[in-house]
């Protein structure tokens, strides 16, 4: 087929020109398959690696070989986590690939996956992939919350944070509080920041939720976006401007994780923790917060700062950290695979002989939780922000 018939999900970001000559340039080397976290859970069959995926994408440009369903299968089961990109020695932008590829399959009705089509028939109808009411969305907010009607700052809360995993949430907008900084929310007209639909392919009501929150952002005067969600900041900070263009709306905001607002503040002197947390911890860098956001000085510098907290890195930390197995639609369609992959990362944070599991993204806490849960592991879980709200002194 030729490479011009493709529809990648940032078309001037990977330009479908260049789709051929990045495939054409895998050396072979076999580094991503060594790093990918489904792979081991592939039953040792070489085309769930990246190393395969790439060989066969080479043969599928050229013609002499075409998506079948077990193909379209191995696509799926990646988690986007961007491990494979990072060790890729001829630097193939392997993510943006597997993503073009997915947005082609669903062009040619060969995909998504069962799970995958459900997410887009509740978001259709919903607004988010959980199909829950707009009129919940606002739940997670605590009476001590004063979100006012305009503020530079807009907290954006996320589908899973704000219907499933609030505590990051709860605690980041708390501290905000605590510390009197104005803050907006548009509860209940938040729509999914589209991070499910654009990972497995499905542009078409990505770019509708996209549209929608373009328009509520505009509207709100907003200069700041704030959200605890590793999906959510990645998808607002590197797939919103381009969309934004695309659909000729205005995007004229800077996005931000909590965890950098945090590090703001502790540099400027605004927060000092000095509450002792007794706590021997290990970190789990989430994918799409590090590798994506390149933030991982952050944490580890809110954790210094913390004291009493004694941090104890797991051997695959920073650009090497290990995939919690919640990405690019794999916990959805795959949620066995998404399980062991949770597992094998927790008994490396185990072994460390922390106490303390912590992370800031809450699809990562939310399959942590679950894992801790089945295995009965002798470990603790938290947000980082929880560690840090209990070392700031009560406000008086």
């Amino acid at each position: 087929m030729s490479t011009q018939a493709f529809s990648p999900v940032a078309p001037d970001r990977f330009p479908a020109s260049e789709l051929a000559e990045a495939v054409a340039s895998c050396a072979r080397c076999g580094f991503c398959k060594v790093a990918c976290p489904t792979f081991p859970f592939g039953g040792g069959f070489e085309t769930f690696s990246p190393r395969a995926k790439v060989y066969f994408l080479k043969d599928y440009f050229e013609g002499r070989d075409v998506l079948t369903p077990e193909w379209v299968d191995r696509l799926y089961r990646c988690t986007t986590c961007e491990r494979c990109q990072a060790v890729c020695q001829t630097a193939i932008p392997l993510v943006p690939l597997w993503e073009a590829v997915r947005a082609d399959v669903v062009a040619r009705g060969l995909g998504p996956m069962p799970a995958h089509k459900k997410l887009r028939a509740l978001a259709e109808a919903h607004g988010n992939p959980y199909g829950e009411p707009a009129d919940k969305q606002s739940q997670w907010l605590l009476p001590e919350h004063k979100p006012v009607e305009a503020a530079d700052i807009l907290v954006f809360g996320g589908c899973t944070a704000s219907y499933r995993m609030p505590s990051m949430l709860q605690t980041g907008v708390t501290i905000l509080t605590r510390l009197a900084i104005p803050y907006a929310y548009a509860g209940g007209l938040e729509n999914c920041c589209a991070s499910p639909l654009l990972r497995t392919g499905q542009l078409d009501v990505a770019g509708e939720l996209i549209g929608r929150n373009l328009d509520l952002f505009a509207r709100t005067g907003a200069r700041t976006i704030v959200t605890p969600c590793g999906g959510c900041s990645k998808t607002l900070k590197h797939d919103y401007p381009q969309w934004a263009r695309k659909l000729g709306k205005p995007f004229d905001v800077t996005v931000r994780h909590f965890s950098e607002v945090y590090a703001d503040l502790l540099r400027q002197g605004r927060i000092r923790p000095s509450v002792p947390v007794e706590a021997t911890v290990t970190f789990h860098d989430p994918c799409h917060v590090g590798r994506s956001q390149g933030l991982f000085d952050e944490p580890r510098e809110i954790l210094a700062a913390i004291p009493g907290v004694k941090l104890v890195e797991m051997p695959r930390c920073r650009e090497s950290s290990r995939c919690c197995g919640a990405g690019g639609g794999v916990k959805a369609n795959y949620p066995e695979m998404a399980a062991a992959i949770a597992k094998d990362r927790l008994e490396e944070a185990v072994a460390t002989g922390a106490d303390t599991l912590v992370t800031m993204c809450p699809f990562c806490q939310g399959s942590f939780s679950q894992a801790i849960k089945e295995t009965d592991a002798s470990i603790g879980l938290c947000g980082l922000e929880e560690l840090l709200l209990a070392s700031l002194p009560e406000a008086r």
